[in-house]
This record gives structure tokens, C-alpha cells and sequence, in this order.
């Protein structure tokens, strides 16, 4: 073995341009594989970072037919009926996630926190490091003011001195008492939680049900499974549809159902398609790589014939032979796939400051030894199977004949050929795969840049903040802060509009509820629908540029003591009012069983007196709510966490610190967070796709490169394989336009027959592009026509140089060898 890599070295030394094409090719298409591969195997193919995570569940309710989309919560009533009535589940919790102002060394910042109730340490098996984890009684109303915080804040509040257990923390305006730090690297949920609280439910919240703030969890006992989880979380609702009758219709028609997965699931499920589709053109890639290599192995054998009947000749065994091939494509594929490996941290590195950070579990995203093996794995099958492929022509080489080529060619040699040219179809075709995704992912892409989502993004700033229950008890003095918020702001140099909102698009906070119009008979099996709610103060429509289609935005005048208004979207106001003025018409929220069938002596009633465009809040493909969003003023709904949006005549970057100075001038103890433009906010929502697109491209344009390589090396072969022919025909008086038209003739069969596997490949994973792309086609003409004209293109010109060879082959020289 020393021996053989000894001369396969020397070897690869002296055809040190074969070995050195073959390493970068294959370091390109590694660290493709490499990077999406880590992403892929932290994300969704790692089990969740606690014990024995597989067997944790979300239980969620779900009403498909409502327009709310996927919630992925439940109500605080179903949790604690599903600890009596789901014994498949040995441990089940609550929590919430959400943003608390603490005090972090005498200034007010807004931290990532969780609600949990004290079951759900035990759920997950994990302890703090030090002190306790909340007990049972801190999980009822007047005992929660208890707080767990992570090893980072531990240390950034307390200089990790455990004397910090028993000490006061103000969370919310309120002393919280540290009662424990969780472990170095803990992660549930959000890597950026820093403290936990006690969830604390009143009597009336655990008898509540469909009212879904919630996300519920619960483990596996062992032994059972979740086919059994979902028969007891079944009966438990065939159990509440007897219990509550007034209900029942109206669930049913909406399509309600508890849905129980895996947690893991719920956090990947949003991203998975996208992963794998990345992760399939990775290997597309490799696939186009391992056939380019192969092509050259292939090219280098037919030049060592000779070396390799003179060894046979000289008495080395074939047997010999066959190992030494493998060990030289073993070891410069190794030393590819190393190469890949690292560049493959750096473009991770380079994902990690935009798109990769948004990803679920992005924190846990590494190149670690499962993910280092299986790249190296793959250069080594790479290695192997290239060594394996010319073998059976070293097997068949009759020394004679070998020894008595005179550079004239032979069978083995157009046999080889032959092959060379498949190799070279199949890169193409495959090729064209990946073009097509990458196409259709830009074409998407652009689609979605035309998307009206319903605002204007340019020259607005968010600034968001929560005002503290605990000094902000009354809705007077909410509405109170608000106004003078909004006062002080619109008084700033440059501002022209300004107005706050409980839901910024793009944002995370989204609310939705069920909402009835007056007068309104639900047709036989219709559902109720369940628009996104939204509340904002006058202002804020003008300063986000959302045109008003029918009546007036709110005003001043719309207090709480004035008669109560709403304004709609134009897609509400087609699914209640199609082709007739919903102006004036008054609508209302369900306050029980009883209103969902018609309006009661205590029904607050809304009176439309707007209609405004329909704004895209989620994305701006439209996902999410699909039954519209109606709108109530501040005033008559206050809300202590709202978001400010600015709009200035200029760079609203600009006045971003004066803001947070007179914001902080009325309340120095208030923290701000999410500062961004709304341009930020669009780029956001967009920046996976745009990852995505970018990726695929990168993908295809590296794919291209090495199909035109192949076919490049496949005809310069032709040529050196015909040079006596072409000599022949030059000789007879051919001229050169039809010498070129014999080897690029060549070069566009073989294009040709690769476009159509390659057509038949996207036919083949049609349905499976259909769900990354948004408003166009899987085979849309134009992006086809474009993708084959691109790889047309690219193939005359790597039939250019090989062509411009063949006429200047000299008939006198290559008649006389």
C-alpha cells in the first residue's frame, strides 16, 4: 500500500494539471454538499438539544377551514383537561414566548423571555445548574414572582456569582426573585431566552377553550405512542362536544382538530422543503462534478494505454494495475474533499451573518464529525468509483495491439469515447435540472419584488415597546403614554406622518378572532372565519402609505366614550358585503357560545366607517390569514405593547436616536427594541427566499461551468481521435466552415440529447419545485426557452476552441506520422 501511494503521488505530480482540476472541482462541489448538509443535519435531522427529545409532542388546535392558518397553539382549558384525559402523555406543560423589559444593570432592555408553567422542567429533564426550578404553588395567581435566568445573563448580571440565587430582579416593572440558573448551553425554543417565569392561569382561564395564546407540550410515557396520544386527545374532544353542544357546529364547520406532532417537527416545518430542495441541488451538483471528473479519469487513461500495456508487458499483475488507479483517484479526490470541507465552513460562516441566523435551531448549526465523515465519505465514493469505471478497459487491453497503435486509435479508444460523450449528455442534462430550479426560483423571485403588498416600505421606521403593567395599570394612562409618544414624534425634523399598531407586517406579533357581521346567515356547512386583529392608532395608515378604497381613517374623536368603530380590508369586506357599501354596517366579536349563532342583548356592536387595501402581514406571498384583518383604534382597545411607525421625508434611519431620546424622556425606565425601517422588515421576509435563490444559482452557474468543461474535453478528444480524418478531408478540399461544422455538429447532438433528459428530469420533480416558487409555473415556457437558450449558448462556445483545432490541423503533418 506505501508502495502504491508512493508512485501515485509521483504520478499525480507529473500530471500535476489533472490532479489539480479534479481537487478544486471536486472542493467546490464538497463544500456545497458540506455546507447544506450541516444545515440540514443540526435543523431538522438533530434531535432537539434535551433528553430523549423524539418522544416530546405539540398539541395544538387547529381550524383549517376559519382562514387562520397554521396556529401551533392552545388554550389553557385544553391543557388541563388533557392532563386527566391523555394518560399516554407522562408529562405535559404551557408556555409562552415573548419580550419582558428588565432591568439589566440600571438600564431598561428588552429581553427574549418565557411563561412557563413548573411542569415543564421536569417535562424536558433538565435542572438549573443552580439554585431550584419553579415548584407547583408558583404556578397559581400571587405566587409568580419567581424568575430563572440562563448562564449567559447569569453572568452578565451577576458576574456568575451564585449568591445571585435569592436576589431581586425587576421583570415588568416588578421584583422578580431569582430563584435558579439553568446550565451552560441549555436551549429550548429560542436560543435567546434569558429569563423564565412562572405561567399563571386565573380560575376562568383554565376553563376557557379555543382561546389559543398558548403552546402546549407533553412527553411520551414510555411504551406508548403517538397513535394513542391522538386517540385520547380525540376522545377528549368527542367528550367536550357533549359538553358544550352550542359549540359543536360551529367547530365542525370550521374544521377544527387538535393536531399532535413532534415539537422538533413544529419548529422545521416551515423551512424543511426548502432545506431538502437545497440540499437535493447540492447533490445535483456533486453528481455534475463526480461525471466531470470522470471524464477526465477517463481522458487520462486513454493517454497512459501505452504506460499500462508496457507494465503488463514488464510483468505487474492487473490486478495491480486496478489498485494503483484506485489509489491515485482515492487520493486526489481525498485531498478534494478536504478542501471542501473547509471552504464549506467558510461560505457557513458567511451564511451565519444573514439567512442561516433566521432559521430555527440556527444556533446549533456546525461542521461536526457526523458532518466532516459524510463529506469525506462522499470524495472517497467519488475516488472509488472513478477508479472502478475504466477498469474493465484495463482488464480487456490485449499488449499487442496496444503496443502497435501508432497513434491511429482504436476500439477501446472510440469505445471510451462513446462513453465520454453519455457522461457529457448526463452533466448537461443534470444541468439543465439545477438551471431550471435556479430559474424559476428568480423568476419567483422577481414576481414577488412586483407583489403591492398593501404599504409603502420606503421611508418608515418601527420602533417597538411594552409598556410595564405594573406602572401602566389603568387604559387611561396607556392611551395616555401613547398619545404623548405619538406627540412627541410627529414634532421631530423631517417626520410627516406617524401612528402606532399592535402588528407590524412582517412582525411577529399576530393576533386573529373570530368576527361576525350583522344580518350575515352563514350558508349550510360554512365556517365562521377568523380575520387577523389588528389595532392601531389615527396616523397610523397614512404613515405607512395604506390607501383608504371607501369612507375615512380613525380620528381624535374616536375615543372610548364615543360609538364604537372599525375599519375592514377590502378582502372582509368582499367575504361579508360582494359589490355593495359595507360602509355604515356594523359588525362584532362573539363574546360567547350563545352570539356566534346571532347578535345578544349585550353585543357591542362596530360600525364599519373604512376600507382600506388588504395589507400582506406574514410574507409577502401571501401565507398566513387568508380571511383578511379588521382594524379598532387604540383608543377603544389599548394595548400595552404597540409598535410606533414613522414616516419621514427623508432617511428615517436618521432620526432613530432622537426618537429613543423622547420616547425615553417621557419614561426612562422603558426599554425599545426592534428598531428597523420597513424596508428591513420586507428584506426580512424575503431573505430566505432570496437565500435560497442566490444558492441555487451559485449551484447552477458551477454546474454549467463543468458541463461546458465536459463537453469541451469530450470534442478536443474528437478532434485528437480524427485528426488523421479531418487531415483527409482537408486534404480533398474541404473547406474550413465545414470542418467546424463537423465538430460543433457534435457538440449540439450531445447538447441536444442533454436537454431533453434534462427536460424529462424536470417534468419528473415538477410537483416538488410547484412549492418553492410563487406565480410561476414548474414548467413555464419562458424560463425553460431561457434556460435552454443559456446552455445553448454556452455549448457553441465550448465547441469554439476544439473547432478552431480541427482547421488547423495540417493534412501534410498527420498523413505523414
Amino acid at each position: 500500500m506505501l508502495r502504491d501511494i508512493r508512485y501515485a503521488l509521483r504520478s499525480l505530480f507529473r500530471d500535476r494539471g489533472f490532479a489539480t482540476t479534479v481537487a478544486l472541482t471536486l472542493a467546490v462541489c464538497v463544500a456545497a454538499n458540506t455546507a447544506i448538509f450541516a444545515i440540514v443535519h443540526s435543523v431538522l435531522l438533530q434531535p432537539l438539544p434535551v433528553p430523549e427529545a423524539n418522544s416530546i409532542l405539540l398539541l395544538s388546535n387547529e381550524y383549517p377551514k376559519a382562514g387562520v392558518g397554521v396556529s401551533h397553539n392552545s388554550a389553557a382549558g385544553d391543557y388541563y383537561d388533557h392532563l386527566a384525559g391523555v394518560p399516554a402523555l407522562a408529562d405535559q406543560a404551557m408556555f409562552q414566548e415573548g419580550h419582558r423589559t428588565i432591568d439589566v444593570n440600571g438600564t431598561p432592555e428588552q429581553l427574549t423571555s418565557m411563561a412557563v408553567t413548573p411542569s415543564i422542567f421536569p417535562l424536558l429533564r433538565v435542572n438549573p445548574a443552580h439554585g431550584r426550578p419553579f415548584n407547583a404553588g408558583e404556578g397559581e395567581i400571587g405566587n409568580e414572582q419567581k424568575v430563572i435566568i440562563s448562564d449567559a445573563f447569569w453572568h452578565q448580571m451577576f458576574a456568575g456569582d451564585v449568591s445571585a440565587i435569592g436576589k431581586q430582579l425587576r421583570v415588568g416593572g416588578r421584583p422578580f426573585t431569582v430563584v435558579g440558573i439553568m446550565p451552560p448551553g441549555f436551549v429550548f425554543m429560542d436560543p435567546d431566552t434569558r429569563v423564565w417565569v412562572p405561567l399563571a392561569f386565573t380560575a376562568e382561564m383554565k376553563k376557557q377553550h379555543h382561546n389559543n395564546n398558548w403552546q402546549h407540550i407533553g412527553r411520551l410515557k414510555p411504551g406508548t405512542s403517538i397513535e394513542q396520544v391522538k386517540t385520547q386527545v380525540a376522545a377528549v374532544n368527542r367528550a367536550n362536544d357533549e359538553k358544550y353542544p352550542e359549540m359543536r357546529e360551529i367547530l365542525h364547520s370550521a374544521g377544527y382538530f387538535t393536531k399532535v406532532e413532534p415539537l422538533q417537527r413544529m419548529l422545521v416545518e416551515d423551512i424543511e422543503s426548502s432545506l431538502y430542495f437545497l440540499w437535493a441541488g447540492a447533490a445535483l451538483l456533486l453528481i455534475i462534478g463526480a461525471l466531470n471528473i470522470a471524464n477526465l479519469a477517463f481522458a487520462r487513461l486513454a493517454s497512459r494505454r501505452k504506460e499500462m500495456a508496457t507494465r503488463l508487458a514488464l510483468g505487474a499483475s492487473r490486478a495491480q494495475l486496478a489498485r494503483q488507479l484506485l489509489t491515485e483517484n482515492i487520493l486526489v479526490t481525498t485531498a478534494g474533499g478536504v478542501a471542501g470541507i473547509l471552504l464549506g465552513a467558510g461560505a457557513l460562516k458567511l451564511m451565519a451573518t444573514s439567512w442561516l441566523s433566521r432559521l430555527p435551531r440556527a444556533s446549533e448549526v456546525q461542521i461536526d464529525l457526523p458532518v466532516i465523515l459524510v463529506s469525506l465519505a462522499m470524495a472517497v465514493a467519488i475516488g472509488v468509483l472513478i477508479g472502478l469505471l475504466p477498469l474493465a478497459g484495463v482488464w480487456r487491453t490485449q499488449l499487442a495491439s496496444v503496443l502497435r497503435e501508432g497513434g491511429r486509435g482504436s476500439s477501446a479508444g472510440k469505445n471510451t469515447g462513446r462513453l465520454r460523450q453519455v457522461l457529457v449528455g448526463a452533466e448537461i442534462g443534470l444541468a439543465f435540472v439545477l438551471l431550471m430550479g435556479a430559474g424559476l426560483l428568480l423568476a419567483s423571485f422577481q414576481k414577488l419584488l412586483t407583489v403591492d403588498p398593501g404599504f409603502r416600505s420606503n421611508g418608515v421606521l418601527t420602533v417597538s415597546t411594552s409598556l410595564p403593567r405594573a406602572r401602566y395599570k389603568e387604559d387611561a394612562s396607556t392611551r395616555a403614554f401613547l398619545n404623548r409618544s405619538l406627540e412627541v414624534v410627529r414634532r421631530l425634523p423631517g417626520v410627516t406622518a406617524a401612528g402606532a399598531t399592535t402588528t407590524i407586517p412582517f412582525g411577529s406579533d399576530h393576533s386573529d378572532s373570530v368576527v361576525l357581521a350583522e344580518g350575515y346567515v352563514r350558508k349550510p356547512g360554512e365556517s365562521m372565519i377568523s380575520p387577523s386583529r389588528i389595532i392601531i392608532s389615527p396616523g397610523y395608515f397614512e404613515a405607512m402609505g395604506t390607501a383608504l378604497v371607501k369612507g375615512r381613517y380613525f380620528r381624535d374623536s374616536d375615543t372610548d366614550t364615543s360609538q364604537k368603530v372599525i375599519i375592514v380590508d377590502e378582502q372582509l369586506a368582499q367575504r361579508f358585503w360582494p359589490n355593495q357599501d359595507p360602509i355604515g354596517r356594523r359588525m362584532f366579536n362573539p363574546n360567547d357560545a350563545a352570539e356566534l349563532e346571532k347578535a345578544g342583548p349585550k353585543t357591542v356592536f362596530l360600525t364599519i366607517v373604512g376600507v382600506v387595501r388588504s395589507v400582506r402581514l406574514q410574507d409577502m406571498a401571501g401565507s398566513g390569514n387568508s380571511a383578511g384583518a379588521y382594524y379598532f383604534p387604540f383608543e377603544q382597545s389599548p394595548q400595552n405593547g404597540f409598535t410606533l411607525a414613522i414616516r419621514t421625508a427623508g432617511d428615517p434611519t436618521t432620526i432613530a436616536k432622537t426618537v429613543r431620546s423622547g420616547i425615553a424622556a417621557l419614561d426612562p425606565e422603558l426599554a425599545l427594541y426592534e428598531i428597523k425601517t420597513m424596508e428591513e422588515w420586507t428584506a426580512l421576509s424575503l431573505a430566505s427566499r432570496k437565500t435560497s435563490m442566490m444558492l441555487a444559482l451559485t449551484f447552477a452557474v458551477v454546474a454549467l461551468f463543468l458541463a461546458a468543461i465536459g463537453l469541451y474535453g469530450v470534442l478536443a478528444y474528437l478532434v485528437t481521435q480524427r485528426r488523421r480524418e479531418i487531415g483527409i478531408r482537408i486534404a480533398l478540399g474541404s473547406t474550413a466552415s465545414r470542418v467546424v461544422k463537423l465538430v460543433v455538429a457534435e457538440g449540439l447532438v450531445l447538447t441536444a440529447v442533454g436537454l431533453g433528459a434534462g427536460i424529462v428530469g424536470v417534468a419528473a420533480v415538477s410537483r416538488l419545485m410547484a412549492n418553492q416558487v410563487y406565480g410561476v409555473r414548474p414548467l413555464d415556457p419562458l424560463v425553460m426557452a431561457a434556460v435552454g437558450g443559456v446552455i445553448a449558448l454556452i455549448a457553441v462556445g465550448a465547441c469554439a476552441l476544439p473547432a478552431w483545432r480541427a482547421v488547423r490541423v495540417d493534412p501534410i503533418s498527420v498523413l505523414g506520422e
